[in-house]
């Protein structure tokens, strides 16, 4: 990796890597950035993709990891994360990563906190984004 990294980036852990990073780049528009195998057992030891202008990390639940507190939404039945996502073009974006395997959380509707539109998408590994319209 050739560009300087945030001071503060993420690795999310999902069961199934392989088709969550394959939702990341069908259903939200990311860019594959790299994807290491571990010859050992076939899982993703390591991925990143580009999002919104952002590097995000991605690896396969591994039991040495799941040790010191590392697990997937699977494994902790939810997520105490969510990510959020700004996009041009909500309905186009929501609907994009619903035909990709996403789970609709919550519709598209208008907080009244910033009058903002935005829902909530849960990729296939149980991570939950909000996608809010510009």
């Amino acid at each position: 990796m050739t560009e300087k990294q945030p001071d503060i980036s993420f690795r999310l852990i999902a069961r199934n890597a392989a088709e969550t990073l394959d939702f990341y780049v069908a259903g939200l528009g990311a860019t594959e950035i790299m994807r290491w195998i571990d010859p050992d057992n076939g899982k993703i030891g390591h991925s990143e993709v580009r999002i919104g202008g952002q590097t995000l990390y991605l690896a396969d639940e591994y039991p040495s990891m799941q040790k010191i507190g590392v697990d997937s939404p699977a494994s902790l039945g939810g997520t105490s994360l969510t990510i959020w996502l700004t996009v041009s073009d909500l309905e186009a974006a929501a609907d994009r990563a619903l035909k990709a395997g996403g789970k609709l959380l919550e519709p598209i509707q208008v907080m009244s906190v910033d009058d903002g539109r935005r829902c909530r998408i849960a990729d296939p590994a149980g991570h939950v984004w909000t996608l809010k319209g510009k």
